[in-house]
């Protein structure tokens, strides 16, 4: 039976780029409001995040930096590449944003769209705060070209719910991959005449090859990457991506059948509790307020099971940059800097998640402020779990999706019409020591190729 594999739910965003500036037109050649103070810098601000909040710190930033006023730029739209995309057209037009969001820092250096803040940087001593595997990268040459904004963390959601209905223990925090794997059969024993599967996977992919070998050994990054290259024809890469395919042939990773799909509805089913766990990040923590007041769900964040060298959670990071257009690169920096990764500007984000009331925060610092962390405390007893992964940050491998150069273009390879990987891996016409050796040797030559250039 044909199988639906993806259960994500789509949100139309809009991909056009509409007019900036006043009603008047009165934009300078930047997309920036002309202010009637000549004396004021006059800067311009764009991400994909929390509208409200982003106004919020830039009126905060204003009230600390008489000098500058900020516009929020809300005509560049959509989120991730989308917002890239958007970002392009916006520089072709000459209104790029003096400091934006970015989701391939490559992409916008490729494209001449960013600073070397370099200069900024180093004379910057709050930047010495910045965790260590954080703070090199977006850098090529002896240039720095972004500034790493958040980092969130890669977890477990697991629906409380199913392990009591079925008495099964909840793991403990520091458990295993394999205690994860066990897990998972036997929810999808338990509950497979109510249409429950163990595992939601992660945008159609498990991603153990990415994510077990970093768990086994202690100098391995993300999906084996050493800082000078990718190794896939490891035995621990090769070994982990066989056990995801298995795990998927035997039926345990939600593939509801579209006669399934008719018994539940038009729901999406880990919302409603057809599933057992969930490999999701702390940017989708606003689910499980989801569940918990929509469907009387309770849902936990556990940490990333570990492996043989202990527990490392996984981290994605989110980018910012200042515009190669800005006419005023240092204040730009300062803006970055306190709607990012700043002490600053951290305590009055926390300050005004207060004043809102939020209970959730699905974002972390990428420095250590020993009086940030203290403040976020409050937030972690809102979902079990969340704690744990926090105290382990320290430990935490970062991936690099949005920094690194040639990255993205191997996905595109190997997703290509020609190669049809992924066609072939599902219907088990490949193995992954069949095709790892080709698969190393291509992301090596397109990451070197990238620094190079």
């Amino acid at each position: 039976m044909k199988k639906i594999m993806l259960l994500i739910v789509a949100f139309s965003l809009s991909l056009t780029l509409v007019g900036c500036g006043d009603d008047n037109g009165n934009d300078d050649e930047n997309g920036n409001e002309d202010s009637n103070d000549d004396s004021k810098i006059v800067l311009s601000y764009a991400d994909w995040g929390d509208s409200e909040m982003n106004q919020a710190l830039i009126d905060s930033f204003e009230e600390k930096n008489l000098n500058i006023e900020v516009n929020l730029r809300q005509d560049i739209t959509g989120t991730g590449g989308e917002f890239t995309e958007n970002l392009l057209n916006a520089q072709a037009a000459g209104v790029l944003p003096d400091v934006f969001a970015i989701d391939n820092v490559p992409t916008g250096y490729s494209n001449g769209m960013l600073l070397d803040i370099s200069e900024y940087w180093d004379d910057d001593p709050d930047t010495e705060a910045i965790y260590p595997n954080i703070k090199d990268t977006a850098v090529y040459g002896d240039g720095r070209y972004a500034v790493p904004s958040f980092q969130f963390i890669k977890g477990v959601m697991l629906n409380i719910n199913i392990f009591e209905e079925y008495n099964i223990p909840l793991p403990d925090k520091d458990w295993n991959y394999d205690e994860f794997v066990q897990i998972a059969k036997d929810i999808r024993t338990a509950g497979k005449s109510d249409i429950v599967y163990g595992i939601d996977p992660w945008y159609g992919s498990l991603d153990f090859e990415v994510l077990w070998p970093t768990q086994d050994f202690e100098d391995v990054g993300y999906n084996t990457w050493d800082g000078e290259q990718f190794n896939f024809t490891s035995d621990a890469w090769i070994e982990a991506f066989e056990e995801e395919n298995e795990l998927m042939a035997q039926d345990v990773v939600a593939g509801f059948t579209e006669e399934e799909m008719e018994v539940l509805g038009d729901v999406w089913p880990w919302q409603v509790g057809q599933i057992g766990m969930r490999v999701d990040a702390t940017f989708n923590l606003w689910m499980i307020e989801a569940m918990r007041n929509d469907y009387g769900i309770e849902v936990g964040f556990w940490p990333y099971p570990g492996g043989d060298a202990g527990q490392f959670p996984p981290t994605i990071l989110d980018f910012q940059v200042v515009s190669s257009q800005t006419d005023h690169p240092e204040a730009a920096y300062e803006l970055a800097k306190w709607m990012t990764f700043g002490k600053e500007g951290w305590m009055t984000r926390l300050d005004l998640m207060e004043e809102r009331g939020d209970v959730m925060l699905d974002r972390f610092p990428v420095a250590d402020y020993p009086e940030v962390w203290d403040r976020t405390e409050i937030y972690m007893g809102y979902v079990e779990g969340l704690q744990d992964s926090v105290d382990l940050l320290e430990y935490s491998k970062p991936d690099v999706d949005k920094w690194l150069p040639g990255y993205k273009a191997f996905w595109e390879w190997v997703g290509n019409d020609q190669n049809d990987y992924w066609t072939k891996i599902e219907e088990g016409l490949i193995s992954p020591a069949s095709f790892a050796p080709e698969w190393e040797a291509k992301i090596n030559e397109l990451v070197e190729e990238g620094l190079e250039n």
